[in-house]
């Protein structure tokens, strides 16, 4: 079997290298190794050089033929850039890792490779994020395809003073997000904010209960004025926070599939999947 680990979808771009400050102390936090997996998307190799493919530059707009030594060259830059930033983890102590390269289809070799991660990080926009993305096309795939429990981060960063906030929903078995979001709190050194919907009654949770009688992490509860997005929001606006830890049920509850959601928050998302 796998050993448990952390894995991170990386490229060169700024939301994954703030993702990766965020993979490593998470693998320094569980004790367990990092990591970094980077695909080389064989089929965007397979489209350069075809005489009717073309490139519009993200900058200029300009179009221009689609030539395969220059995605090459692209990829081989972005590998000596990854290359560098995980050879600067050699100077943090308590921490094992790897850097894997494959080639591949995208989607398909994440896919294989998040089997046994205890966590799988990613940047939430990746190149997308200069286009004005909240939703990178390989982070929603992701999202949409696997059920593993997923870090989503992005570029911005949060102040520790933030809490990790969870929301809590009659619609199953919130007991897993309640334990990633004091996990995740207790690794970051914060205090955890329990938004409940008006239709849950917190007593009846004993995980809960357990959370709150621990010193560590501190635990509040909060209910929500409302059932939808925008309820969310706003809460989230009062107090803004380092991160939101949600599951399926949680997304499906306030309206929307789980990638849509996502896409709507401007925070980092933890998506903790429902139990096997």
């Amino acid at each position: 079997m796998t050993e448990p680990h952390v894995l991170l979808l990386i490229d060169a771009s700024p939301t994954s290298r703030a993702a990766l400050a965020s993979a490593a102390l998470l693998a320094r936090h569980h004790h367990c190794q990092l990591i970094a997996l980077f695909v080389e998307d064989q089929d965007l190799l397979a489209s350069a050089d075809h005489p009717f493919t073309r490139e519009i530059s993200a900058l200029s707009g300009e179009s221009r033929p689609f030539d395969r030594e220059i995605l090459l060259t692209r990829l081989a830059q972005q590998r000596r850039q990854i290359e560098m930033l995980m050879a600067s983890l050699d100077r943090q102590d308590r921490l094992g890792w790897r850097l894997d390269v494959v080639s591949g289809p995208v989607t398909e070799s994440i896919r294989r490779a998040v089997l046994g991660a205890e966590w799988v990080v990613l940047g939430k926009t990746g190149w997308s994020a200069s286009r004005g993305g909240r939703l990178g096309s390989t982070a929603r795939q992701i999202v949409e395809t696997t059920r593993s429990r997923l870090l989503l981060w992005q570029e911005d960063a949060f102040p520790t003073s933030t809490a990790i906030v969870a929301l809590i929903h009659a619609s199953g078995d919130c007991s897993p997000v309640i334990e990633t979001a004091c996990l995740l709190a207790l690794a970051t050194d914060r205090i955890v904010r329990l938004l409940v919907l008006p239709d849950f009654e917190p007593a009846a949770l004993p995980a809960l209960i357990s959370w709150q009688q621990q010193s560590e992490p501190e635990v509040t509860i909060e209910r929500l004025m409302g059932q939808g997005i925008e309820a969310l929001r706003g809460a989230l606006k009062t107090q803004p926070a380092g991160a939101l830890v949600i599951d399926d049920p949680g997304a499906l509850a306030l309206g929307m599939p789980m990638a849509d959601l996502i896409a709507e928050i401007d925070i980092p998302i933890i998506r903790v999947p429902p139990p096997v």
